[in-house]
């Protein structure tokens, strides 16, 4: 087959370079605190002047930046006088600064961003200079003199790549009289607004020009067409603007194979005083059969070979370079001479990615078989090259998993975003961004159809889904985090426009996963990729199928809403069958839980717990004696995955799993009155503090993983802006201020404050709902309670609570109350008790 893309195109990329088209540019992001000396420094730093100004000097070289809080955007300065190099480093931790890579690199992805933390830039003189690619979170900054002379900045900072607005001014709101519960919420309000970008505001990471692709040092982007091919030869034509130029042959789906770069000659006009000589020497090949010539933290790297050349590489000319791979090495030809034999194969794709600091022009792409057949050609002259090399600014409005790293759609992390968007800033069109970009690259035909994206890169033409396939569709349960959400989102809003529109998606979806389950367990057995994450891979495991009948459960009163009663009746009739097998196969009483696996009956896990209690497949003895081999799982501050996880010092603690388990908690406590509170209050006070300002690697965010010890749990690679850690926000909201939907879209609620359990004597707080804020607060003083709720127009709730028994004022008169208090129409209503 051959593709060709030799046309022009009308499309356009949004942004690039000196342009900030497309970033969310109100304001400038600038620091807080700043310090300037020899070395980065976390202490004695001073406010920072919106004007600065900034000056390095041979005797102080170093400028250190605290941001306060994570940030996310182009990198500029506005020099006001000097000239020189200079080197920065940007970081979510402060310890970041002083590691050679600072907190990266990012190996898998490039995702709209520079895959380095560090970058370099030759300052000329007065003006502004401007980086070429977007830094996705920091909280710090450095900026150290590589010259023997004096530069001063009036201003340095962020071209703002997303919107961060104030806690305080966002639409959902919650404190407390602890106040590290309100804390704590606010770290969920701000990280989905790190790690939620609008449409078009992450900016293409190449520029096509008239010369072809410019493109900056940067994780290779690969081409979607050529998974599978071997024995090939790709050859294209570069300009070196600066440093170098790389790219990859017979690479995997996850960028790892064979990773070329070649070196200029480094002249004096464009050379960076700081370039690594010993790993990529001036007019070489550089090699190595991995990710990267460097690699991400805790990875290692090597097999790094260098091969000098007997040409001298210029920089601003055109060299035709051709890469000949056989089943037994890799030949690549400089301008027509043999550079390297390397003895290297395999089979995959190719991609363009120069090294850190480098700038290359590629164009007049042709890779050919073997037998002289054209595969693929593109004269890098379109627009439409951005979208197919994943390099095109963000197609739709949605949440990555992370705000540094992991910058891809994955959906099964999304089910905490979703509850904490509509518990804070309400931006709705995230949500429906994000189910959108899952379901745009669903497979439409063959033995895998139905299924949807796990992955979907921000930059990346959805019509190429299913030739990345099997990666970004790994996973098996995150297929049913999908339907949770989709689930989640109809109970928030009722948004009954949207479940229509993709209903024929959701059931195509449901049908494949149906086929999954093991007509002899009853349970989720043998899938597409047979990988289960919440069941560390185990088929006819608890978690994956408590899941899916929580999922098909969550979806019945849309489908009852849409008249499909056949598929009502179908999601009720598997989540009993689900329900049933669960029950039979997987609890064990000794232990007083569901066993991982039919294989792995005697260890448990939080997830397993977690949904179980929330799909109500658990009774209410099963609940309690959950709730107590719980403690068997508590390790340093919190609580470890499963009984299997281990127990040292590095062992991941997610507050994923503790999230859901959070809410399983406190349904518990709700439902049955079950002894499940101390854990609650356990983790609020234990876990999620460690992310407090408090913190040495305080973010403003919440985090992907701790350690044991309380902190960030994958070291500097840790993102520290990762929304899944978000549940406490949505869960103070719902559960501890008390306001909860009733009927979908809130239509009908519930105010159920939780009084007793967690020695909080107050809370209020904000719900926006379709129909308008619901605001509400309590207090308990003395011995007397008071309730308040104003509710919308349209709407209709129940006030419940235990202590809202005996005689009650209601807005000034007496009741005598059992437990509960209708509320029609809207308005306040206060209610004045004792206890």
């Amino acid at each position: 087959m051959m593709l060709s893309h030799w046309a022009p195109s009308a499309m356009l990329a949004i942004g690039f370079l000196t342009s900030i088209t497309g970033a969310t540019s109100k304001f400038l992001y600038t620091p807080t605190a700043y310090a300037v000396g020899n070395a980065p420094q976390e202490t004695s730093l001073v406010q920072a002047s919106p004007n600065g100004p900034f000056i390095l000097s041979p005797s102080s070289p170093v400028l250190t930046l605290d941001y306060g809080e994570d940030v996310a955007g182009i990198p500029y300065f506005q020099v006001e006088s000097g000239s020189g190099q200079i080197a920065v480093k940007y970081s979510e931790p402060f310890d970041g600064l002083n590691s050679p890579y600072s907190d990266g690199l990012w190996d898998f992805v490039n995702d709209l961003m520079n895959t380095f933390r560090t970058e370099t830039f030759n300052i000329t003189g007065p003006g502004r200079v401007q980086a070429s690619l977007l830094q996705g979170g920091q909280r710090w900054q450095s900026v150290t003199l590589l010259t023997n002379n004096t530069i001063a900045f009036s201003k340095t900072g962020f071209l703002p790549t997303v919107e961060l607005n104030p806690v305080e001014s966002l639409p959902g709101k919650f404190r407390s009289s602890n106040s590290n519960y309100s804390d704590i919420w606010d770290l969920g309000a701000r990280v989905v607004q790190v790690a939620c970008f609008d449409a078009g505001s992450q900016p293409a990471s190449w520029n096509v020009t008239t010369d072809g692709a410019l493109i900056p040092g940067q994780q290779p982007a690969l081409c979607p067409h050529g998974f599978g091919q071997s024995n090939y030869s790709l050859s294209f034509m570069t300009k070196i603007v600066r440093g170098g130029v790389g790219w990859r042959v017979l690479s995997t789906d996850i960028r790892y194979g064979p990773y070329l770069v070649l070196t200029s000659n480094y002249p004096d006009q464009t050379k960076f005083l700081n370039t690594n000589h010993s790993l990529v020497p001036p007019n070489s090949l550089v090699v190595v059969n991995g990710s990267n010539l460097i690699t991400q933290p805790n990875l290692p790297v090597s097999g790094v070979k260098q091969y000098p050349l007997s040409l001298t590489i210029l920089e601003d000319v055109w060299h035709n370079i051709t890469t000949v791979s056989t089943s037994s090495a890799l030949e690549v030809y400089v301008n027509g001479t043999l550079g390297a034999s390397i003895p290297m194969n395999g089979s995959g794709t190719w991609g363009f990615g120069p090294f850190q600091d480098q700038l290359a022009y590629v164009k007049d792409v042709v890779v050919t078989a073997s037998n002289g057949t054209i595969l693929y050609q593109n004269n890098f002259l379109s627009q439409d090259t951005l979208a197919e090399y994943a390099a095109h600014s963000n197609w739709g409005t949605v949440c990555a998993d992370g705000g540094k790293r992991d910058r891809s759609v994955w959906i099964g992390d999304f089910a905490h975003t979703a509850r904490t968007i509509a518990a804070t800033t309400y931006r709705l069109d995230y949500i429906r961004g994000t189910l959108e970009t899952a379901l745009a690259c669903q497979l439409q035909s063959g033995e895998h159809s139905g299924i949807i994206s796990t992955q979907a890169q921000l930059g990346a033409d959805p019509a190429n889904g299913p030739l990345l396939f099997p990666a970004p569709y790994r996973i098996t349960d995150y297929q049913l985090f999908f339907l949770l959400t989709l689930g989640d989102y109809y109970r928030m809003t009722n948004d009954l426009g949207f479940l229509r529109q993709y209903w024929g998606q959701t059931l195509k979806l449901v049908s494949r996963m149906g086929s999954y389950i093991d007509p002899q367990s009853g349970l989720l057995g043998k899938s597409y990729d047979n990988k289960y994450f919440t069941a560390s891979n185990k088929l006819n495991g608890t978690v994956p199928s408590a899941l899916m009948a929580l999922s098909l459960r969550q979806l019945i009163p849309a489908a009852e809403a849409l008249q499909d009663t056949a598929s009502a009746a179908s999601f009720a009739a598997t989540y009993k069958g689900l329900s049933d097998a669960i029950n039979s196969l997987l609890w064990n009483p000794e232990k007083g839980a569901y066993g991982i696996s039919v294989s792995e009956p005697d260890d448990y896990s939080l997830f397993a717990m977690a949904f179980t209690i929330r799909a109500g497949i658990a009774n209410e003895t099963q609940v309690q004696a959950m709730v107590s081999s719980l403690e068997s799982l508590w390790l340093g501050v919190g609580y470890k995955d499963a009984t299997n996880s281990g127990n040292s010092t590095t062992t991941r603690m997610s507050p994923n799993s503790q999230g859901f388990l959070l809410e399983a908690l406190l349904i518990a406590n709700k439902t049955y009155g079950t002894l499940s509170l101390g854990p609650v209050s356990k983790l609020l006070r234990t876990f999620w503090p460690n992310m407090l300002s408090t913190s040495h690697y305080y973010s403003g965010s919440t985090w992907e993983y701790e350690y044991p010890d309380g902190s960030p749990g994958i070291g500097l690679f840790t993102s520290l802006a990762h929304p899944w850690g978000s549940a406490p926000t949505y869960l103070l909201t719902e559960y501890v201020l008390g306001i909860r939907a009733a009927d979908p879209g809130y239509s009908k609620w519930y105010f159920e404050p939780l009084l007793e359990g967690l020695d909080l004597d107050s809370a209020s707080g904000t719900l926006p709902t379709p129909y308008g804020e619901i605001v509400a607060s309590w207090e308990v003083k003395n011995g007397t309670v008071r309730l308040s709720i104003t509710a919308p127009p349209g709407t209709s709730g129940t006030i419940r609570a235990r202590e809202l028994v005996g005689e009650w004022v209601v807005n000034g008169v007496t009741y005598v109350l059992n437990g509960t208090y209708p509320v029609r129409g809207s308005g306040k209503v206060s209610l004045v008790g004792r206890m």
